[in-house]
């Protein structure tokens, strides 16, 4: 089988699915996970294409009732409110946000709280508290990797060139061939672990360019909980990358 293939089962109720199969090193049996990226399904080398399309086929409602969660989760989260009760995860934490009104924006996190600050009676209060959060989950994006970068950069011995952060429909992150970093602005909502985890992936691709073994190796020997942050992405990245959507919008560009 090739290292990737689109496959498509059909369910009970007569949907047809798509899943995007991946054979992987570090596999050791099937498994089937729903994220951000859609259905996707790893297995070790050497599986019969047969085994696959069984698997798929006994697992199928499960799949498609999974994909129907995450579409109803998507279509609930509209836009914020300005004035209106909400929150705003960060950092894995879900922060209740509280409006106030302020001359001059300013976002800050205080006992808990995630403070919005904004002139509340004007017109484009919402694009003024978009703005403030863009820039708030920026910074803190940039503070967060580079001290994880630099930390790392002990451990691997190569460092990075620089970052990008922005909105990325189905990645988390991806590394240039000068080493300049970009990873998905959403992870700084996740629990710090996951950030740390898609870091450390991208930085082992200074030393292996590939998803060989030989790269899980070394993303494992100093990373050791890269299974389960991954699995982490898998199952719940779905919501942390519509919840940035709902409250930044598109971005105007990368930064």
């Amino acid at each position: 089988m090739q290292a990737e293939q689109l496959l498509e089962v059909e369910t009970s109720q007569g949907r047809r699915v798509r899943v995007l199969a991946t054979v992987s090193a570090r596999a050791r049996r099937l498994n089937l996970t729903v994220g951000a990226g859609g259905a996707r399904v790893s297995m070790p080398e050497g599986t019969h294409p047969a085994t696959i399309r069984a698997f798929l086929r006994e697992h199928a409602d499960w799949l498609a009732k999974k994909l129907r969660q995450l579409e109803l989760t998507g279509r609930k989260l509209s836009a914020p409110v300005p004035g209106r009760e909400d929150s705003l995860t960060f950092r894995g934490v879900q922060l209740p946000v509280v409006w106030k009104h302020e001359s001059f924006p300013k976002i800050r996190i205080s006992n808990n709280d995630l403070i919005i600050g904004l002139p509340m009676d004007r017109d484009d209060a919402l694009p003024i508290a978009t703005r403030g959060i863009r820039n708030f989950l920026m910074r803190e994006m940039r503070r967060e990797s580079t001290r994880l970068a630099a930390y790392y950069e002990l451990r691997l011995g190569k460092s990075v060139s620089g970052f990008r952060f922005l909105p990325m429909k189905t990645l988390w992150g991806s590394l240039s061939s000068s080493g300049h970093m970009t990873l998905d602005l959403s992870l700084i909502l996740a629990p710090p672990k996951a950030l740390e985890y898609v870091v450390v992936h991208e930085m082992c691709h200074l030393w292996v360019r590939n998803h060989s073994s030989k790269f899980w190796d070394r993303v494992a020997d100093v990373f050791p909980e890269v299974d389960s942050q991954r699995d982490w992405l898998n199952q719940s990245g779905h919501g942390i990358k519509t919840e940035l959507a709902r409250w930044i919008g598109k971005m105007p560009q990368a930064i």
